[in-house]
């Protein structure tokens, strides 16, 4: 109750003259020749000459022989968003700059197939994207607004329209981008938004049926969640200059991006929060070494107590509706599981990577894994208890228990009976035998030609600065892994080229210092130009 009487009151006494004609809600593109460059560039980073060439034999499918005609290339496109108590008064406006009015109509006939309709002084109907709401155009200043909503034509009148060169930045490095201004914000929609988000958090707690399997977990998570939900939104209402979403092209890497940016208002509390963030590491990046095939790696969003309390009561209520479910044999393994789980949670740290390294002299490939999991010892005893008494078949494999050891920690290993393996495995070695530690604050796993060696190595790796999430690949490495199980390495290498080095997949990252940003990025020199590759051939 008294976080949501703070932002009632934040609100509500917000200055006015803060609210002036500016837009809350801004968007814009680049000149559209330099957007239409860099899809052409992408393009080409994906399928080459082929790929660049479907795009722009796309756009003669859609738009005919006249292309972009009407509509000025060399000018961005710009827009935003008037917010209002009444969900149906919101209208998104877009302003395209245009080489002439009769030239632009002609485009939109092309782009709708549906011919525009002339309302009379100087407003046209466009065909709208949903039946529910309308679309209407007018022109002014070397442009064609366009405005989108229930109830679209206030926002055309000549009072209405924002001009465009209060709505483009030209120093944005993104292609496309939209900015939410947060001293933008009307109080009255403030207010509204306040009282949708009770009303939704109502809706929600009233869903949650504590006799329901999994739902008492729900409900403890839901409560830390709504704590750190109310605690963010006074910061924000406080501090919070700008939110900005951006997508783009970085060249020189191949990625596509988007990024999510918030911008705090200098001496807030939410700056000092921003400033004070760590960069991201994780434990066991260290296992990425020069001889990496292929790997993932991941840290968990644990920056908040409330995060942490919410995974780790989740993680408790899950154990209680679990117990009741499970033989009793395995109780005491997954009860420790859970608890260590809980205990790791609130530690505030949990990282997890997975990589495959090779070939060595021999031409032969290790996979390493590891996990945080703080104070394993507990789990395994229970885990050894567990196998000892109704352990796998003899014809699947046996267990060794501390084979050897790293200072005080126990290496165990499985070796599985070889008649049960299939052969691309083999690259692993002919000795098929998984090794695994338990740590203090960890659980490594290793299978390969040496895989307590492979543990030991993964016991001394050190943390390293890291993005949240990353699938890292080397193209040459890969192409001889799959040629060493059987595979073809040269649709590796038409799918992703064969550059020797790690390059990052795909990956997530959290920035921080003046501003906090989010980044997801693709490269699309692999997973992007893999899927055209393999639709090509199948074509």
């Amino acid at each position: 109750m008294r976080y949501a009487l703070a932002l009632t009151a934040a609100a509500l006494l917000a200055p006015a003259s803060a609210f002036a004609a500016d837009p809350p809600i801004t968007f814009q593109t680049h000149p559209f020749e330099r957007v239409l460059g860099d899809l052409r560039a992408a393009a080409d980073l994906i399928g080459g000459e082929q790929a660049v060439k479907g795009f722009n034999d796309s756009i003669k499918e859609k738009f005919g022989p006249k292309g972009f005609e009407g509509l000025d290339l060399s000018k961005p496109i710009v827009g935003y968003v008037t917010l209002d108590p009444k969900p149906e008064n919101i209208t998104a406006v877009i302003a395209f700059p245009v080489t002439g009015e009769k030239e632009f109509l002609a485009l939109c006939d092309r782009a709708n197939g549906e011919k525009y309709k002339d309302l009379g002084k100087g407003l046209y109907q466009l065909p709208p994207l949903d039946p529910q709401y309308k679309a209407r155009m007018r022109f002014a200043a070397g442009h064609a607004y366009i405005a989108y909503g229930a109830n679209p034509e206030p926002a055309l009148e000549a009072k209405a329209l924002v001009a465009p060169e209060k709505l483009y930045d030209p120093s944005e490095r993104g292609t496309i981008a939209g900015r939410f201004h947060f001293d933008r914000v009307p109080p009255e929609v403030k207010k509204s938004a306040l009282t949708m988000l009770a009303d939704l958090r109502k809706k929600l707690a009233s869903e949650i049926d504590p006799s329901a399997p999994n739902q008492a977990a729900v409900k403890a998570a839901f409560a830390e969640i709504e704590k750190l939900t109310a605690r963010y939104l006074i910061l924000l209402e406080q501090g919070a200059d700008t939110a900005t979403v951006r997508v783009g092209l970085d060249p020189a890497t191949a990625d596509v991006f988007v990024d999510a940016t918030l911008t705090p208002k200098p001496g807030t509390q939410l700056a000092k929060e921003i400033a004070a963030r760590k960069p991201a590491e994780n434990h066991f990046a260290g296992l990425f070494t020069p001889d990496t095939v292929a790997g993932f790696r991941y840290s968990a969003p644990l920056f908040a107590p409330e995060v942490r309390n919410a995974l780790a009561a989740f993680s408790g209520e899950q154990q209680k509706d679990l117990m009741n479910t499970l033989p009793e044999a395995a109780k005491a393994t997954v009860e420790e599981l859970m608890k260590g789980q809980a205990r790791t949670m609130k530690s505030g740290e949990f990282d997890f990577a997975l990589v495959v390294r090779g070939p060595d002299k021999n031409g032969l490939y290790t996979a390493v894994g590891a996990m945080s999991f703080d104070d394993p010892s507990g789990l395994e005893k229970a885990f050894k208890k567990y196998m000892e008494a109704d352990g796998p078949p003899e014809g699947v494999g046996a267990f060794k228990w501390d084979a050897d050891k790293a200072g005080k920690v126990g290496i165990h290993t499985f070796k599985f009976n070889g008649g049960n393996v299939p052969p691309p495995v083999k690259m692993f070695g002919e000795d098929t035998t998984l090794a695994f530690a338990f740590a203090p604050k960890g659980i490594y796993v290793a299978f390969g030609p040496d895989p307590i060696a492979a543990v030991k190595d993964a016991l001394k790796a050190k943390p390293a600065e890291s993005a949240a999430l990353d699938v890292l690949v080397n193209p040459a490495r890969l192409a001889k892994m799959v040629e060493k199980g059987g595979g073809n390495p040269l649709a590796v290498e038409r799918a992703i080229g064969k550059e020797d080095k790690l390059l990052s997949a795909g990956s997530l990252r959290v920035i921080s210092g003046k501003e906090l940003t989010v980044r997801f990025a693709v490269n699309l020199k692999i997973g992007p130009r893999a899927i055209f590759e393999s639709t090509v051939r199948r074509d």
